[in-house]
């Protein structure tokens, strides 16, 4: 008879309590370093962000606000500075005569009028689309111009100018693909441009100015008969047609619950930058050292005319929007913000040497 070893089961073991309690304590210490890891960097990148957010507003800001001032005053022809005031005239009925000696200047301002007591400024220019005039030979002609008016509507408010002279109306007869602008709408003092008269808005004055003629055309030799039919003169230089506009700057509430800097033309109004909380401006008059502020500016004889620097200075708030509260504060809980200064020179407004 034959035995087989006996066989015993081995003996199971695990955790003791102990054990498992050191272990749950060990991996608690591991989550919460990286929990704490985690954190951190979210709030480095949270900030980060909010900075980079500031930043990237200030310089759109700046960038677009900065041209409208270098650009305020311009047009194609002459240098209009608000006190050559005969060499600009109104040829429309019922003119904003506030707006059109405004646009003279290139520059106008407001002390305390937008949101958080901001400033505002307006800058007037005409370097849109340009149309050369190829001929303008009798003051009641409507004008011809080189290239087709499908920028140009019936009623809208235009300039024509050369070296001498520049004449606001309103254009009329204007047809598809034509190269034609008239200037006899109803809205205009009568139908023939005549030297201009300081912006008077008296129609019967205007028409008893002699008649001026913007171009006869290249190479044109001029006859008796077309200085007889130009008694304010013949222009001597090209001419030009060109639509003014003006660009209002202000600092609004954007309907976030915030602030933003907003540029209007046209009566559209378009954000610019969230986050501004501030637009504090000053202005350089002539040869004078300090700034001034707009109510200055405007109590001095020919103050805008003769602005030829402005000083911007603008606040930026760290703006919430997808970011949280805690990613836009700085210490002691305060929103981060930024304070940029910049000096913009209008370079229509610089004296020539």
């Amino acid at each position: 008879m034959t035995s087989s070893p006996r066989r015993f089961a081995a003996k199971q073991s695990g955790f003791t309590m102990i054990e498992l309690m050191i272990a749950l304590l060990l991996g608690l210490l591991v989550v919460a370093a990286a929990s704490s890891l985690f954190l951190s960097n979210k709030r480095v990148y949270g900030a980060t962000e909010a900075v980079g957010r500031i930043q990237e507003n200030q310089r759109s800001a700046f960038e677009i606000l900065a041209r409208d001032i270098r650009e305020a005053g311009n047009n194609p022809c002459l240098r209009l500075d608000g006190v050559n005031s005969d060499i600009f005239g109104i040829q429309l009925a019922a003119p904003d005569l506030a707006f059109w000696s405004r646009f003279s200047d290139g520059i106008s301002g407001a002390d305390g009028t937008g949101a958080n007591g901001s400033d505002e400024i307006t800058l007037y220019a005409a370097n849109g689309i340009n149309y050369s005039v190829n001929e303008h030979k009798r003051p009641a002609d409507a004008i011809t111009v080189s290239t087709a008016t499908a920028g140009i509507t019936d009623g809208q408010l235009l300039m024509v100018c050369n070296n001498d002279y520049a004449m606001v109306f309103s254009a009329s007869g204007i047809t598809p693909a034509g190269t034609t602008v008239g200037h006899a709408g109803a809205a205009n003092c009568g139908a023939s441009f005549t030297r201009p008269r300081s912006g008077s808005a008296d129609c019967a004055a205007v028409n008893a100015n002699p008649g001026y003629c913007f171009w006869l055309g290249a190479g044109v030799a001029r006859t008796a008969a077309d200085v007889a039919a130009c008694p304010g003169g013949i222009g001597q230089s090209p001419a030009y047609v060109v639509a003014p506009s003006s660009a209002l700057w202000t600092v609004a509430a954007n309907g976030r619950g915030g602030t933003s800097l907003y540029r209007t033309v046209g009566g559209v109004r378009s954000e610019i930058a969230e986050g501004v909380t501030a637009l504090n401006l000053s202005y350089k008059v002539g040869n004078a050292a300090a700034y001034e502020n707009a109510a200055t500016v405007t109590a001095a004889a020919n103050g805008w005319a003769r602005v030829n620097a402005v000083r911007v200075q603008m606040t930026f708030q760290a703006a919430e929007g997808a970011l949280q509260r805690g990613d836009v504060t700085g210490t002691e809980g305060a929103a981060l913000s930024r304070t940029l200064d910049d000096y913009i020179v209008l370079r229509n407004h610089q004296d020539i040497q």
